[in-house]
């Protein structure tokens, strides 16, 4: 398994034999560093540290090739895999949403936007934005990108996923079917107002981490991670959850094509739902190389 990290500078590494270097054509030194994927490819986006003002990411679409794609604010993968949705600066208070090929290209005229705004997901259904990050005015949106209708609403949206929205509550979760417009409630196994959910490539499982920073009032973090079929929306917690971790902020997790949930915490494990344990790389990750973000093939 090959992993691209989102170190400083960013490393492509083995998780069997420990090989590891930098990704060719993207600036190295000590940035910041970010690392999302678009369908199998891993898109980059890097800038120089800040404390207050910040300068825009410049981003890299990485296909054994680093392809320039220009400066964003933010960015979001296309519905399509193979672009992606931008919020480019023409000014300190100016901003426009353009839609990106991975292969540079602007696809249509784009249209103005705000600053503050974050980029999600697009899916068939529509843009996933966050308005007035930051601020107590903060709201989630899926929007029509060509027309910036509002499609839905809440004020915590935490995934997208093919026709389907998880909304977040302060002791549920709500499942929204765009198709048919049914809303159903569930109860997660651990209460949390704001999990990380992470879909499945085909869309058919969310992973879904109650990580707590502080478990039961502790200095211990923990990572805890369920399945939620989203077939019958049901929950299966993962092999050896919950345990405890240095690296609650500075691990993630993803999928790959073959349908194995990827986590790197030390080491890089993979496990696929039904299995009884997680497969364990070969080669830890070094100091330098923890990560707070990862694209896995």
């Amino acid at each position: 398994m090959q992993l691209l990290l989102a170190t400083s500078p960013p490393t492509l590494f083995d998780a069997d034999t420990g090989a590891n270097g930098p990704v060719p054509g993207v600036p190295g030194g000590d940035r910041l560093v970010g690392v999302q994927r678009v369908g199998r490819t891993p898109v980059i986006f890097t800038s120089p540290r800040c404390q207050q003002t910040c300068q825009p990411f410049d981003v890299y679409a990485y296909a054994g090739v680093a392809t320039p794609l220009g400066q964003a604010v933010s960015l979001a993968p296309g519905a399509d895999a193979k672009s992606v949705w931008v919020i480019r600066q023409d000014a300190p208070d100016s901003c426009r949403l353009e839609h990106v090929s991975l292969a540079g290209s602007t696809l249509g005229g784009g249209s103005s936007a705000s600053c503050a705004t974050v980029l999600r997901q697009e899916t068939s259904h529509g843009l996933l934005i966050t308005v007035n990050n930051g601020t107590a005015e903060t709201v989630d949106v899926l929007i029509d990108p060509d027309t910036g209708r509002t499609v839905q609403q809440a004020p915590s949206i935490l995934a997208a996923i093919g026709d389907r929205l998880i909304l977040g509550g302060l002791t549920d979760l709500t499942v929204v079917d765009l198709g048919d417009g049914s809303r159903k409630k569930i109860q997660p196994p651990v209460v949390q107002s704001n999990p990380l959910v992470v879909p499945s490539r085909e869309g058919n499982f969310a992973a879904v981490d109650f990580g707590s920073p502080a478990w039961h009032s502790s200095d211990i973090q923990t990572r805890d991670v369920w399945l939620l079929d989203l077939t019958d929306l049901t929950w299966q917690q993962a092999p050896s959850m919950p345990f405890s971790t240095d690296n609650l902020k500075r691990s993630s997790l993803d999928w790959t094509d073959d349908g194995d949930l990827v986590l790197d915490d030390g080491v890089v494990a993979a496990w696929h739902p039904g299995e009884p344990a997680w497969r364990l790389g070969k080669a830890r990750l070094a100091g330098a190389l923890q990560t707070a973000a990862v694209s896995a093939s």
